[in-house]
């Protein structure tokens, strides 16, 4: 994905983002796009650099399967918690953190990886960026860490006008850089790479190829590539897939999802629906597409889809017309997102129908500088205790139930109340029942006292 593709899909995915909320900022995702371009400028000169709206990378959906099915009765609001740790990282920079085993993994403009360790918050140790100044694209995650090996993002050529991006191993123990793997442009999204059983799914050097790398050599295992569409990735069970739709009016006007084999690449259309379609995510076994309806062509303005639903197991499709495109983190049959109103919305990933919608009560300021406004975290969900979590750029924390939107919890985590960041979104991450948090370079881990 080049850089204009990037900020069309960064414009889509926003206008898509609050569609349940008319009051939603006109022209939020043309802001945004527009705010990315100028930190990209900005970043030439040494200023921060973030990826902004598009909270990919930073959501955690943890818990255990003994949930009973029925919604946890409305209780009162606790404002107890319990703060593990708060640490000031060595640059306020950040693009996007993730948490490994024992660890906080983050990366940013000045630093390639960053490791805290998550029981007391400690920089363990840290690998600085080759050229922090230079003027490369940001991230929009970490790909994540396994069996002692980081991956991780670095510009493939440092300190020139294109820097490109590499897929960076790092071994755990020594810090050494097992391998590097060249995407295509400043691909830095959450599907440039993933992790699957056997390997790391990964963009190639050129456009519309993907190529399965070996964990600790870095050797292309098998590769598969495609024409006339778009593909986005997921891994379910272990097993890669890629959800492909038309890049052009010209292409066949039809979608489909694709299983990978983990061991051989072998490439199997698992289901084919008409018309253009976007992932919005996985459930359980079944991936989530949702397609623009009523005779609109594109997500341009809000509107009705078309909710499908692919089993990834026997192939069933099933669709269900929706009002507004539900749009958020997918947790155990519901979706739950955040809009730049800091209004959070719940959906029903079986049929798309509107489950519940709240104020989250958060501090979203007003960027006068650029006529923007700061943005939510995604919704980090514990599925243990069925809360959804939610966190503003100034600290503030809210917890609401998943199942029917009531505020189950309050909180603050003890950052700096800086300036104003419009089209900034901070990132919060579920760990062991309780909150791994970033906002403005600072990391803390806090524990919700639910009552």
């Amino acid at each position: 994905m080049n850089a204009d593709q990037l900020d069309s899909t960064i414009r889509d995915v926003l206008t898509h983002w609050t569609p349940d909320n008319p009051a939603a900022p006109a022209g939020l995702a043309d802001r945004i796009v527009r705010r990315r371009r100028r930190r990209n400028r900005a970043r030439v000169s040494g200023a921060a650099l973030a990826l902004a709206g598009i909270t990919v990378g930073a959501v955690l959906v943890t818990g255990g399967g003994d949930h009973s099915g029925q919604p946890r009765p409305a209780g009162q609001v606790s404002k107890e918690s319990k703060l593990w740790w708060h640490t000031k990282l060595p640059t306020s920079s950040l693009d996007a953190c993730t948490l490994g085993p024992g660890a906080v993994y983050c990366r940013g403009t000045a630093y390639d990886a960053v490791s805290l360790d998550v029981r007391t918050g400690k920089v363990a140790w840290q690998r600085k960026a080759a050229h922090p100044n230079d003027g490369s694209t940001p991230s929009g995650s970490v790909p994540g860490a396994r069996d002692g090996v980081l991956y991780t993002f670095a510009d493939h050529a440092p300190n020139t006008p294109r820097a490109g991006t590499d897929l960076v191993a790092l071994d755990m123990d020594s810090r050494r850089v097992l391998w590097r793997h060249e995407l295509a442009d400043d691909s830095r999204g959450p599907i440039s790479a993933i992790m699957f059983d056997g390997g790391v799914l990964a963009n190639t050097p050129t456009f519309k190829k993907v190529a399965a790398l070996d964990d600790k050599t870095g050797r292309t295992l098998w590769t598969h590539a495609w024409k006339q569409a778009d593909c986005d990735r997921a891994v379910i069970r272990g097993v890669p897939y890629l959800t492909c739709s038309p890049d052009s009016a010209k292409a066949p006007q039809q979608s489909s999802v694709v299983r990978l084999d983990p061991a051989t690449g072998e490439a199997r259309t698992v289901a084919t629906v008409k018309g253009a379609t976007a992932l919005l995510g996985t459930d359980g076994d079944t991936v989530l597409l949702a397609g623009p309806a009523g005779g609109r062509k594109t997500f341009s303005r809000p509107g009705p889809v078309i909710l499908t639903r692919v089993d990834t197991g026997s192939g069933k499709v099933t669709q269900h017309r929706a009002d507004r495109l539900p749009w958020g983190t997918v947790a155990d049959g519901v979706i739950v997102g955040a809009d730049g109103k800091g209004r959070a919305v719940a959906y029903s990933a079986a049929d798309g129908t509107r489950l519940w919608a709240r104020d989250l009560g958060l501090k979203l300021r007003e960027d006068h500088r650029f006529d923007d406004r700061e943005l939510p975290s995604a919704a980090a969900v514990d599925l243990g205790t069925r809360v959804a979590y939610f966190m503003d750029p100034s600290g503030n924390l809210v917890g609401v139930d998943l199942d029917n939107g009531a505020v189950r919890w309050r909180g603050r985590a003890p950052v700096a109340k800086g300036p104003a960041n419009g089209g900034v979104a901070p990132e919060l991450m579920v760990h062991d029942h309780g909150l791994v948090g970033q906002t403005g370079g600072e990391l803390f881990r806090i524990e919700p006292k639910l009552k």
